[in-house]
C-alpha cells in the first residue's frame, strides 16, 4: 500500500456483491419465479407494498447522498482503490461506520418491494454477510494499520451499521 493508493482487487467493491447479487435474484426469479402474492405477503400489486419501496428507496439514497456528501467535505472519496486519509467523523459517519452499505441494503430491500422480486430479499442477508466478509473485515484492517488507536477509538463510539 501507498500513501496515495490502496490495494484493491477489482471485485471486491459493493458494485460486484451487491449487482452480482441483484443478479443472481433475477437468475433465480427466471427458475423459480416468487411474487410476494404467491408468498401470501401481499395482493401483487398492493399500494402498501410501493409505499414501502418508495420509502425505503428514498431513504437509501438519502444515506448514500448524505454519507458521499461528508466524505467529499472531508476530502475524501468512496473509490475503493484510493488511500484514506482521515477518519471521517461527521454527517452520517457519527451514527454508522459504513453508512454507504446501509444506503445501498435500504435501496436494494426497496427495490424488491418495488419491482416484486422476494428474491431480493432472500438475498439480503447472505448479500451482507458477504459485504461483511468480503468489503468491511478488509476496510477495517486497512483502516486499524493506517491509523491504530485513533481508528479504534472510533470504533468503539460508533456502531458498525446503526
Amino acid at each position: 500500500m501507498t500513501e496515495s493508493r490502496h490495494e484493491h482487487p477489482w471485485w471486491r467493491t459493493a458494485d460486484v456483491v451487491f449487482g452480482g447479487s441483484a443478479l443472481l435474484a433475477l437468475i433465480l426469479d427466471y427458475f423459480w419465479p416468487l411474487s410476494f402474492q404467491t408468498l401470501g405477503l401481499g395482493s401483487g400489486d398492493s399500494f402498501w407494498q410501493h409505499v414501502l419501496a418508495v420509502t425505503l428507496l428514498l431513504s437509501g439514497g438519502a444515506v448514500i447522498f448524505l454519507s458521499k456528501r461528508a466524505l467529499r467535505r472531508a476530502g475524501e472519496t468512496s473509490a475503493p482503490d484510493v488511500a484514506t486519509q482521515r477518519i471521517v467523523k461527521h454527517g452520517m459517519y457519527r451514527y454508522s461506520r459504513n453508512p454507504l452499505y446501509l444506503g445501498l441494503l435500504l435501496c436494494y430491500v426497496g427495490l424488491g418491494f418495488g419491482i416484486d422480486l422476494p428474491w431480493l430479499l432472500i438475498l439480503a442477508l447472505p448479500t451482507m454477510i458477504l459485504t461483511h466478509w468480503l468489503l468491511i473485515r478488509p476496510e477495517e484492517r486497512y483502516l486499524l494499520q493506517r491509523f491504530g488507536r485513533e481508528f479504534v477509538q472510533y470504533k468503539e463510539t460508533v456502531r458498525r451499521w446503526l
